[in-house]
């Protein structure tokens, strides 16, 4: 198992790449601000650009110093998927990937 952080910015943040065939275990997002921030969150096939079609998280308002865990299903991803992520303020959310390759 491994683990991937990365800030969040308000455009397109790529918080994880697969490599080979991978799967997540869980994805923090933390808002280390004292506001409120929105997290907008895709997962992107290979090749492909973040669109409304493959958001899976959309406008989710995370509260000032709250984490949002998800953990409910595990994303697998075949080889350079990425999962990308926007917030509505700069530099308010981190994001942290657990993964396994499978």
């Amino acid at each position: 198992m491994a683990i991937s952080s990365t800030q969040i910015g308000t455009t397109a943040t790529t918080i994880y790449t697969s490599t080979n065939n991978t799967a997540t275990t869980v994805i923090f997002f933390c808002n280390t601000t004292g506001s409120a921030a929105t997290l907008t969150t895709h997962v992107v096939p290979s090749g492909g650009s973040v669109s409304d079609t493959n958001a899976i998280i959309k406008n989710l308002t995370i509260p000032a110093n709250d984490t949002y865990i998800m953990n409910a299903e595990k994303l697998v991803l075949a080889n350079l998927d990425t999962i990308q992520c926007l917030s509505g303020t700069a530099s308010a959310i981190s994001a942290s990937v657990s993964y396994v390759g499978i």
